[in-house]
């Protein structure tokens, strides 16, 4: 039984050590190398990061609709060629349909992205101005926060001037409950 834990600890150790040995993971690493700076007061940093992310999705995007037609531009070709011809080679009519049927297929896709970039955008939109209406909110705050400050010590000065009336009406009641209400074991005759 000894045996067995000392084998058991054993492993542990030479496995932490393997493990502390080893550099940081790759997503660690990626995430050292470029650290994403959070500000409480502003979102200023993520809506720069999100405009260039944006500007990259808009050019790949167009990148790939450029080369969609050409593909489609070359497939066109290929068929006329094929269609040209004296001899119509059953290979060559499968390739051409094969290569329609690729190119619908990446025309589905394209369009599925292009949706999906506008989604996000439009998320992105909603949140960004979700942002500018929370600093909105907490300038307000702030401000009242600012301006209740400056007019708090009237408003104490005025709560301990009610609050003594008040302390005298709250006596007064008891005192009028008490000549009022007789005993239960007396009667007032």
């Amino acid at each position: 039984m000894k045996i067995g834990n000392i084998i058991g600890g054993a492993v542990v150790f030479v496995a932490i050590t393997m493990w502390a040995q080893n550099g940081p993971s790759p997503v660690a690493a990626r995430s050292l190398s470029h650290p994403r700076a959070v500000v409480a007061n502003s979102n200023a940093v993520g809506l720069a990061e999100n405009a260039r992310a944006q500007s990259a999705i808009h050019k790949r995007l167009e990148d790939m609709g450029s080369t969609l037609a050409q593909m489609h531009s070359l497939l066109k070709q290929m068929q006329a060629k094929s269609s040209a011809g004296s001899h119509s080679d059953p290979m060559v009519q499968a390739n051409l349909e094969m290569w329609g049927l690729m190119l619908a297929d990446l025309d589905k896709q394209f369009e599925e992205l292009r949706l999906t970039s506008r989604a996000k955008e439009d998320v992105d939109a909603r949140r960004s101005a979700l942002y500018k209406q929370a600093e909105a909110n907490a300038a307000a705050a702030r401000r009242a926060q600012e301006s209740a400050g400056s007019t708090t010590p009237a408003r104490s000065a005025g709560q301990t001037s009610n609050s003594g009336s008040a302390s005298q009406s709250a006596t007064e009641p008891t005192a009028a409950q008490s000549t009022a209400s007789p005993t239960p074991g007396s009667s007032p005759n």
